[in-house]
């Protein structure tokens, strides 16, 4: 069997995409829209104008219930996560695994922050996901430094990663003097002393700064797609992580500026419409436009699949990262011995990747009492604001529809005469 092409894994991973759990809509994201809403407190869609519209929040209240004493079970001691040795003489590795990894989740990750979301997810929306990889992270700063010696500057600019702004040299004054009365002094003994004024260096300079760690990130629901059929991620032959980031980000990165030029933008957001709900009560309009071409936003997808791309008729995993719609342009392409994706959910369903979440077993309740809560309440201002017929003319609307305690209603009739209450 003949190398696949770039052409031809593009269009196996553009297959992948638009096959996958979670892409664009269907009935999984309109499951976790609906459970969204419900945790929100939103609308039922079965409100009538001028009676009750109160909405009973026991989703809201279950999680909240519920995620404490998950919570407490994870970080009520220093040590979330445990390495057991297996023989006596790793006892000692083990000890020093486990305080490793207790600081790499706590320390240089926010563990907290981390299981919290991630028991959220799972509890609202079916299944958390958090990823786990390496991360290179480069920072540019900028310093001033001022007054200098030459042999300060020297040691300054000689570094690789710094690279200079601007720079302003000039005499030592102070020095100067010194040199000057120096010299008059060898005057006077009939010397000769010709050493050069020193010079002072103000300067500005942009440091690069490199270094790396074990990062660990929530992923939202909508943006993970997996395999339809997958019954985990381990099993999956396609999994991938949705994003979009802006063309600065993807040259952050390391991609070439040239083909992130090129890279059409996006407006995904808009069509997303589990986080448009997930955003819904805190803005409405989430389109941002910017006039800045750096800061416009690429979908991208980081994608893991397993191909045959040697020919040897068996596929092996390889990590593809694929830009724009319909992969675009594919930015990069290598080989990978696991997915770093990590899966939770609450109520697992057997031979199928995604479970049950809490929302969904409640959102009945929540429904029937604000249906009951609603009838109620009506119930109760009809009673205290109950229909009233009238003889036309003969009663005094404003002081009827003025509705107080002690009011006073004027009629040109007895009362039983011309006004009636009606049973509602």
């Amino acid at each position: 069997m003949a190398k696949i092409s770039d052409t031809e894994l593009r269009f196996i991973i553009n297959n992948e995409i638009n096959n996958s759990l979670g892409f664009l809509g269907g009935e999984l994201s309109s499951q976790r829209k609906k459970s969204i809403e419900y945790y929100l407190g939103e609308k039922l869609g079965t409100e009538i104008d001028g009676r009750s519209q109160v909405v009973s929040t026991d989703v809201s209240d279950t999680i909240e219930t519920i995620l404490p004493n998950l919570m407490r079970i994870f970080t009520a001691s220093d040590q979330t996560a445990k390495c057991e040795p297996v023989k006596a003489e790793d006892v000692p590795l083990a000890e020093q695994a486990t305080n490793y990894m207790n600081y790499v989740f706590n320390k240089d990750n926010p563990g907290f922050s981390l299981l919290y979301t991630w028991f959220k997810d799972a509890l609202l929306e079916k299944n958390g996901i958090i990823k786990i990889y390496w991360h290179e992270d480069e920072s540019v700063s900028q310093e001033t430094y001022k007054k200098l010696n030459d042999t300060e500057y020297q040691v300054l600019v000689n570094d690789d990663n710094v690279e200079i702004v601007e720079h302003e040299e000039y005499d030592d004054e102070v020095a100067e003097e010194q040199l000057e009365q120096a010299r008059n002094m060898a005057i006077m003994q009939e010397q000769i002393l010709d050493i050069p004024v020193p010079k002072l260096h103000d300067v500005i300079i942009k440091r690069r700064s490199g270094s790396g760690k074990i990062k660990i990130e929530n992923v939202p629901p909508e943006e993970f797609l997996i395999e339809r059929t997958a019954k985990s991620i381990d099993d999956a032959n396609f999994v991938a992580h949705r994003t979009v980031k802006t063309r600065s980000e993807l040259i952050e990165m390391g991609y070439d500026p040239e083909i992130v030029a090129q890279l059409p933008a996006t407006q995904i957001v808009l069509y997303n419409n589990e986080r448009l709900t997930r955003f819904k009560d805190v803005d409405e309009y989430p389109y941002d436009q910017t006039p800045d071409e750096s800061t416009e936003s690429v979908e991208l997808y980081e994608c893991y699949v397993k191909v045959d791309y040697d020919g040897d008729g068996l596929a092996e995993l390889r990590k593809v990262t694929v830009a724009g719609d319909a992969a675009y342009e594919m930015l990069d392409n290598e080989p990978v011995d696991h997915i770093p994706f990590c899966s939770l959910t609450p109520i697992p369903m057997p031979h199928r990747f995604y479970g049950r979440s809490v929302s969904e077993l409640v959102q009945d309740v929540q429904l029937i009492k604000s249906t009951v809560m609603r009838q109620i309440l009506d119930n109760m201002y009809l009673t205290n604001n109950n229909r009233v017929a009238i003889m036309d003319g003969m009663v005094n609307l404003d002081d009827l529809l003025t509705s107080r305690p002690g009011g006073v209603v004027r009629t040109k009739q007895p009362p039983n005469q011309v006004m009636m209450p009606m049973q509602s």
